[in-house]
This record gives C-alpha cells, sequence and structure tokens, in this order.
C-alpha cells in the first residue's frame, strides 16, 4: 500500500469515539430498563402485601434473550380507582431496542388511559373494564400510526374483583397466553388448569393482537373484543408466561420445545415452595432443558402469585 494510502489510528478515531458513545448509549438504555424494571417488581409485591385487605406472596422473574440489552416483556399491577385491580401482562414484537421501544409506547397508552379513567370514575362512579381495554387499544394504535410502525403487541387484560374467599377474573386477551391456574388442598395439587385450552367448562377467548396493521384491515371490527370469566379461590395459584418459557428450545441438541406439559409437570411437581423460589427453579428447569443460555432466543418472563388459604 502507498505511504500516502497508509492508515493510522487518527484515520480510526471518529470511528473509536462514535463506537464509545454508541455502548454508551446502550449501557444507559440497559441501566434505565433495569431500574425500571426493579422497580415496578417492587411496587407490584408491595400492592400485592395488601390486596383486598388479604397479603398474597408472589415470584417475579424475567430474563432477556441472550445478548439482548432490552426486552419486550412487561407486566403491571394497577389499583383501579373502585378499589378493584388490573394486571396487564403484555409480550411485544421482537427482540432489544424495537421491542423495548413499542413497551414504552404501551405504557404510554395504558397510562394516559387508567387517567382518563380515573376523571371518569369521579364523575360516574363506575370503572367500565370494556371501555378501558378499547382505550388503551386505540391509544396504542394512534401512537403507532403516528411513528408508522408495523410492530405489534401481544396483551393480557385481567380485572380482579373480591368475593369473600374468591376472586373473579375478566379477561380480555389479545393474542396473548392465558395464565395457569393450580388448585390446591392442604398445600396438595388437585388441579391444574391450562386456560389456553378449552376445558371442564372453560372456553378461552381471544381477540386481535394489537397492531396498526391488524387495524387498518379489520376497521372498527378491530375493537371488538371477546371476554371471558373465571373464579379462583383462596389457597389457588395463578401462572402468567410468556412465550419465551414453553418455546425454549436448543436447535443443536434437538431437544425440541420444553413446551406446556413440561411446564404443567413442573408446577405439579414444586408448588409446595414459595412463589419466589418455584419462578427461580422453572427458569433454571427451562436452562437445562436448552442446555446452554446462548440458545435462549426470546425473552422470557413469568409472575406467580398465590391465594393463601385464610385459616
Amino acid at each position: 500500500m502507498p505511504a500516502d494510502q497508509a492508515l493510522n489510528a487518527h484515520d480510526f478515531a471518529p470511528l473509536m469515539a462514535a463506537e464509545r458513545d454508541r455502548l454508551r448509549m446502550f449501557e444507559i438504555l440497559e441501566a434505565e430498563a433495569n431500574s425500571i424494571r426493579e422497580r415496578d417488581r417492587v411496587l407490584i409485591k408491595g400492592l400485592f402485601q395488601n390486596f383486598y385487605g388479604k397479603r398474597l406472596n408472589v415470584g417475579i422473574g424475567f430474563q432477556r434473550a441472550y445478548g439482548a440489552i432490552l426486552s419486550g416483556d412487561y407486566f403491571d399491577l394497577i389499583h383501579l380507582p373502585d378499589g378493584n385491580y388490573l394486571f396487564i401482562f403484555a409480550d411485544m414484537s421482537g427482540h432489544g431496542l424495537p421491542a423495548y421501544t413499542n413497551l414504552v409506547r404501551l405504557r404510554a397508552a395504558i397510562t394516559i388511559s387508567v387517567g382518563e379513567a380515573r376523571k371518569i370514575y369521579e364523575q360516574s362512579g363506575f370503572v367500565d373494564p370494556d371501555y378501558l381495554v378499547k382505550n388503551i387499544s386505540m391509544k396504542f394504535i394512534d401512537i403507532m400510526e403516528v411513528v408508522n410502525s408495523h410492530d405489534f403487541g401481544c396483551v393480557l387484560f385481567t380485572f380482579i374483583y373480591n368475593e369473600g374467599d374468591k376472586f373473579h377474573l375478566k379477561f380480555f386477551n389479545r393474542s396473548m397466553l392465558f395464565p395457569v391456574i393450580v388448585r390446591k388442598f392442604r398445600n396438595e395439587v388437585v388441579n391444574l388448569y391450562n386456560l389456553n385450552i378449552e376445558e371442564k367448562g372453560w372456553c378461552p377467548r381471544k381477540g386481535n393482537l394489537l397492531s396498526s396493521d391488524v387495524y387498518a384491515i379489520l376497521g372498527d371490527k378491530y375493537f371488538e373484543m371477546p371476554s371471558c370469566e373465571f373464579t379462583l379461590y383462596e389457597g389457588d395459584s395463578i401462572l402468567y408466561f410468556s412465550d419465551g418459557i414453553i418455546e425454549a428450545y436448543d436447535n443443536e441438541r434437538q431437544t425440541g420445545e420444553y413446551g406446556m406439559d413440561r411446564t404443567l409437570a413442573f408446577l405439579a411437581e414444586h408448588m409446595h415452595l414459595m412463589p419466589q423460589l418455584i419462578v427461580q427453579e422453572l427458569f433454571e428447569s427451562v436452562y437445562r432443558h436448552i442446555g446452554n443460555p446462548v440458545s435462549q432466543k426470546d425473552d422470557m418472563t413469568a409472575v406467580l402469585i398465590d391465594f393463601p388459604r385464610v385459616i
């Protein structure tokens, strides 16, 4: 190479500076995301400490896809103005920064809509779950259209109403996995309800995923959201989980997906433990199945809520 074309450290300086800035930006985003997720975990656990005057135990676990700095999985517990609760569990499309960006957009739609619900409640004394979910869906679509995004979100809205030793759950499912219900007696599992399949009088009903593209195709029908209801009793547990858990697999060893059957078998064997330990053991079980953390291709999130029986 001619001397006048030789490269030296000065030629690479701008590239190195840009790379440092890029890494610094990702470090800031990662720290921010971790801070928000940890704050949410603490706040949610705190809310469950006085849930309709009852102390509930909750286990929370989340793990980003291997190599990802940010996550698109999301959960939140909202104390509604009528005294009831809304639990939101979501999985945004993609990984990393794009998924996290859409998560922020969803949170914005939820925050604005819940704020409007509080104002409506001050005038009417009533919170309409159908209207609230529709309002969140509309605001999310508005945001996605403004930024011209073709990404989407799968979201499960669960409204929780207490009646003595019962907890009535009203689900509005926008293409998300339903949870699993564990029914126990004297700390022994007597039944597992996989709410993703139709059985024992239960019929899972789902609406379309949250997407501006789907809205463009369906129009107003997009906001037609079926609901379904299930009753929990004190002593029951409920596990919310993202598809990153049941779809985890190791392509090299051809182990197949972790799957729903393994998840149910795991719960049946471990429900004598405290919720946080159960969630931790579940993640360890998934990692043993895939063999190598590098094989984790999707975010994994699980929230296990234990409704202790009053003696």
